[in-house]
């Protein structure tokens, strides 16, 4: 799991440059106002996601678990913090969406192909 943090982190990391850089350098009248919200979002995901496979393991819990209730957890997450960002904040909600979705398809192929390599080791 601390293998799954670190590239977690890293590729959070990459993303995020990569998003400013783009948005500042080549699109800088689409840049959203809430652009720091989303590394933080998948920061707390992050979180989530090793105390729930903490407390899968210390409970005895099969890993499959673990994997669909910690998928439903982020969708459900994801779109509360979609809705409170649309209903806040008015402007530039289409580069936020895009940027958003951008995120949480690379990091949710992250997680499932660490999650799979690590599935296959036990």
């Amino acid at each position: 799991m601390k293998r799954l943090a670190v590239i977690y982190s890293v590729t959070l990391a990459l993303l995020t440059v990569a998003a400013v850089l783009l948005l500042r350098l080549v699109w800088p009248e689409h840049y959203p106002s809430g652009l720091f919200l989303i590394p933080l979002y998948f920061a707390l995901m992050l979180g989530v996601m090793i105390m729930m496979h903490k407390s899968n393991a210390k409970k005895g819990r099969d890993r499959s678990y673990f994997l669909m209730s910690y998928r439903i957890v982020k969708i459900m997450v994801a779109l509360i913090f979609i809705l409170v960002y649309f209903r806040v904040v008015s402007s530039g909600l289409p580069a936020f969406a895009v940027i958003f979705m951008s995120y949480y398809l690379c990091l949710t192929a992250v997680e499932t192909t660490l999650l799979i390599k690590e599935e296959k080791k036990s």
